[in-house]
């Protein structure tokens, strides 16, 4: 069975929302990708709405779009999502609209918590759940604020469990790493994590068109694709951020897309068919093929349509035990030398 599904018309016509992730995808390193401006502006003429979905906790959704527009990219704050609105909708949803919320991060999380009309306390035994984010001033004693108010019972909800933040320094510790401190203290991790691979960011996003389609559009494979795959909408993985195509051959099957596009302005494209047979998949002019465990291509045409038809052989071919992921960048190196010759 085929992974890759086929779109006649602009991909983006056939959804109600796009989820549009933002570094890698709408930017890279604060740079617009040159794309992003015109496919995102496109967006409403093809009936569909563009969700900027973040597990950035610390900016508000007034900031996000801000930095957008300046950038040239259609964006209102009503249009973003991050992973302190999805925090805060957590624990409407399992704590109660009542609940006394102790608030451990950057002024974004406490308004996200106050746009929920919930009630926020400096005391860690009051407290009915405890929303935690990434803050560049936390303290020990802010962790510990955390550990008490969790070990007494409170609803531990994290914004992301992202374990880097990137810099121009290098990664440095993240959401993720600073929850595990708290973690070791207690002995358990947190009760809810809001950000992507986890669902609830995911639901918050599609509570906004109550039965709407939806696509997520994302360059990290164990981030944006895994967590539309586990509540069940379509993805587009692009190859403007942390991936190239030759690491797609690889991906397990929690981790690959429905479609495939070089940038964001794949979603005002068409996307091919791809053929799957029991010893080839064809799209566009290309054809692959397994060849005692090597993949082969022959053909020609637009390149994507190449590595699309790479793709939908490889994941074929390692879900049949025929072909070994592990070996995708060695084993594919003929037929990328031709994509890319």
């Amino acid at each position: 069975m085929t992974r890759l599904t086929a779109a006649n018309r602009p991909l983006a016509s056939a959804y109600d929302l796009a989820l549009l992730d933002l570094d890698g995808v709408v930017y890279l390193l604060q740079q617009p990708i040159p794309e992003a401006a015109s496919a995102v502006g496109a967006l409403p003429g093809l009936q569909c709405e563009p969700v900027f979905v973040t597990n950035n906790a610390s900016r508000s959704p007034e900031t996000v779009a801000e930095a957008l527009r300046g950038m040239d990219i259609p964006a209102e704050a009503g249009q973003v999502l991050t992973s302190a609105q999805a925090v805060a909708a957590g624990i409407v949803q399992y704590v109660g609209p009542d609940a006394t919320v102790l608030c451990v991060g950057s002024p974004a999380l406490r308004e996200a918590l106050e746009a929920e009309r919930l009630e926020l306390t400096g005391e860690p035994r009051e407290a009915d759940a405890v929303a935690f984010g990434m803050t560049f001033d936390l303290t020990w004693r802010d962790l510990t604020a955390v550990t008490i108010a969790a070990r007494g019972g409170a609803f531990w909800a994290v914004a992301n469990l992202d374990a880097t933040l990137p810099t121009p320094d290098g990664p440095l510790p993240g959401s993720g790493a600073l929850a595990q401190a708290v973690a070791t203290a207690l002995g358990r991790g947190p009760d809810l994590v809001a950000g992507k691979p986890q669902p609830p960011i995911y639901e918050t996003a599609l509570a906004r068109r109550p039965g709407g389609r939806a696509i997520m559009v994302g360059d990290r494979p164990d981030s944006d694709i895994e967590g539309a795959n586990e509540v069940g909408i379509d993805s587009m993985l692009v190859f403007t951020g942390v991936v190239a195509p030759i690491q797609a051959l690889a991906l397990p099957p929690e981790r690959r897309p429905t479609h495939l596009g070089w940038s964001i302005g794949a979603l005002t494209e068409t996307h091919p068919e791809v053929r799957l047979s029991e010893s080839t998949a064809e799209c566009g002019g290309w054809t692959a093929a397994l060849d005692g465990g090597e993949l082969v291509l022959t053909g020609d045409g637009a390149e994507m349509d190449g590595w699309r038809a790479l793709c939908e052989m490889a994941w074929a071919g390692a879900d049949q035990d025929r072909y070994d992921p592990e070996r995708a960048p060695t084993a594919a190196s003929e037929a990328a030398e031709k994509l890319l010759a």
